[in-house]
């Protein structure tokens, strides 16, 4: 039988972050594979690489709480992690995830199945990656793989808050508060709502260490982080905590002329900024939102390619720029229509 180390940290945004970037390359460089639960404390407010802080946080609701704002290695919105949910990661070689971040997710999935069944609730996984108790998601799921090894990462609500998390994201009326409140209580459920009654946040570990030993057919081994693990976890720690990393990398445009549209597409919302300098010429642009592009800092390129370009020439700038990505649900149409709105 195989075995994996078994890891269980609580702790800040920036070294649980770093942790899951210093795992893979732990596991990468011949480690045994990991599972590892975790516990944000304090919580924190995470947006997605490509998120603006400014555009999605309500910044001085998260400070007068006391709660930290991070800033994921990875595409998507913006989560809130506390003491209320537990964070479960398992770094491994592919061939024991399926071999594809596809059939990684199904497969730590049904870790949250069999954890859940073991309390009396029944769930069901709902592609993509998703797990729900009778239409409501209880725990969301994401994977991705380098080279010849996969890092799958998912939730376990036990308990949640929906006007806290309402409180720190930044929402444009009272009115779109209370429908956002709607929303997740009709969309969301947790361990506490669906047993009613408070379960402990150590059982809930120990059910679900066994469950997910169970799926993978693997023993566990209590450990701790080796030395090239505690040495890559303080040095990565300093990036996800550092201001540069959580506000400066996505900085909404300021100055004259600005303009702005928003659009949800099937990969996600899009939010474009504009800086023009006159009516035909286009001084910098700002692309955001909750999708996923790889690799992840083709954005970039994307901006740059547009910046101090001619309007006449952004569809054929934007199509050469897309030839060369790889987006989920958003097509070079949808860009080249959306910055034509703005600039036009």
């Amino acid at each position: 039988m195989r075995e994996l180390r078994f890891l269980i940290e609580r702790n800040s945004q920036a070294h649980i972050l770093a942790g899951e970037e210093a795992l893979l390359l732990s596991v990468a460089n011949g480690s045994q594979p990991i599972l590892r639960f975790v516990i944000f404390d304090p919580p924190a407010v995470l947006v997605g690489y490509h998120q603006a802080v400014e555009q999605e946080v309500n910044i001085e609701e998260v400070k007068k709480r006391g709660w930290e704002i991070g800033r994921r290695p990875t595409g998507g919105g913006t989560i809130i992690m506390g003491p209320w949910q537990l964070g479960w990661e398992i770094y491994a070689n592919n061939d024991l995830l399926g071999y594809t971040p596809e059939n990684a997710i199904k497969i730590g999935a049904e870790g949250v199945i069999r954890a859940l069944d073991k309390l009396g609730i029944k769930a069901s996984f709902r592609p993509k990656n998703d797990v729900e108790v009778n239409g409501r998601k209880i725990s969301g799921i994401g994977a991705f793989s380098e080279g010849n090894y996969i890092a799958v990462t998912g939730t376990i609500l036990l308990d949640f808050d929906v006007d806290a998390m309402i409180s720190v994201l930044r929402l444009s009326s009272e009115k779109l508060k209370d429908k956002l409140a709607r929303d997740f209580k009709d969309r969301l459920t947790w361990v506490n709502k669906e047993l009613k009654r408070s379960l402990d946040m150590e059982e809930l570990i120990k059910i679900s260490r066994d469950s997910f030993a169970e799926v993978l057919g693997i023993k566990l081994s209590d450990d701790y982080y080796n030395e090239f693990e505690k040495k890559t976890i303080q040095e990565l720690a300093l990036k996800y905590s550092s201001p540069e990393w959580i506000f400066n990398l996505r900085r909404p445009l300021i100055g004259d002329d600005i303009r702005y549209v928003e659009r949800k597409l099937p990969g996600g919302l899009v939010k474009v900024q504009v800086k023009m300098v006159s009516k035909n010429l286009i001084e910098s642009v700002l692309v955001t939102g909750d999708f996923f592009i790889e690799p992840r800092t083709a954005i970039y390129d994307l901006e740059a390619r547009l910046k101090w370009s001619r309007v006449e020439d952004l569809e054929n700038e934007i199509r050469t720029w897309f030839n060369s990505v790889k987006a989920i649900g958003i097509t070079a149409d949808d860009l080249i229509k959306i910055i034509e709105e703005v600039v036009r």
